[in-house]
């Protein structure tokens, strides 16, 4: 079989101006239109229509049935960390051999932003598996743990009730933010021994016009809620974790 036509199509994409806006803070409406264009033959023209909404960030699947499914992204800004805004949280679905104005339907939307570096494929049932997104703006950054002086430590850990101070950079204004301490576990047998999770009370939190945030911590009252040993130290912002850190709770 000899495949005469070939045709490819575009959808969405950010507005001219977008980057540059949004490094101002600006997020640009972005664009609604969709171009076709059979590219075998002689005659390239791009044949127009729009979406029934702005889209850019968008990723675009060739169904089983021929539809065209178009899914994740955003309305406003660009590509790029922290570059764009309001997400895209309905599908698009679209049928190219319907009528002009008729090929786009709108599916059920999802409560789950996927923007920057979000993905979606095919899978051979014919379901589409949808991941991914980028939270670099909201995740927390080069955490470091300072034991302070006075008493409270000794250089190698914090003694139980004392303060310490945790550093950490965030891109924008924080959300809430949740101080975790996990004791991983030893395993056997299909047991996960000594396994818990603390939250830890923060005293003070300051965030620099540099996007340097500081808090003043507390540590756990007591080996009998935290026996002492090592800790996973994790700052959750908007349900978004750092990379986590060590942290010793030691006896006075």
């Amino acid at each position: 079989m000899d495949f005469r036509k070939v045709e490819v199509m575009v959808c969405g994409g950010a507005a001219s101006g977008a980057y540059r806006a949004a490094n101002q803070g600006r997020f640009l409406k972005g664009l609604s239109s969709c171009g076709r264009m059979v590219i075998t033959g002689t005659r390239h023209n791009w044949k127009m229509e729009n979406m029934p909404g702005p889209r850019l960030l968008n990723d675009m699947l060739i169904l089983p049935t021929g539809h065209i499914l178009i899914i994740n992204g955003a309305k406003n800004g660009c590509a790029g960390y922290g570059n764009a805004a309001s997400p895209s949280l309905q599908p698009y679905l679209y049928k190219p051999k319907k009528i002009l104005g008729r090929r786009f339907s709108v599916l059920k939307s999802t409560k789950i932003a996927r923007m920057y570096h979000s993905s979606a494929i095919l899978l051979p049932d014919g379901r589409v598996l949808v991941a991914g997104r980028q939270f670099h703006s909201r995740r927390p950054g080069n955490v470091s743990i300072h034991y302070n002086s006075g008493g409270d430590s000794d250089g190698d850990g914090v003694r139980y009730g004392k303060e310490f101070s945790i550093q950490f950079w965030l891109g924008r204004k924080p959300d809430e933010v949740v101080f975790s301490a996990y004791a991983p576990p030893f395993t056997t047998h299909s047991i996960s021994m000594n396994q818990r999770m603390l939250t830890l009370r923060c005293r003070k939190m300051v965030r620099d016009e540099d996007g340097w945030v500081n808090a003043l911590m507390e540590a756990p009252p007591s080996p009998n809620v935290a026996p002492a040993g090592y800790y996973l130290l994790t700052v959750v912002n908007g349900g978004i974790p750092s990379l986590s850190q060590w942290i010793r709770f030691i006896h006075a």
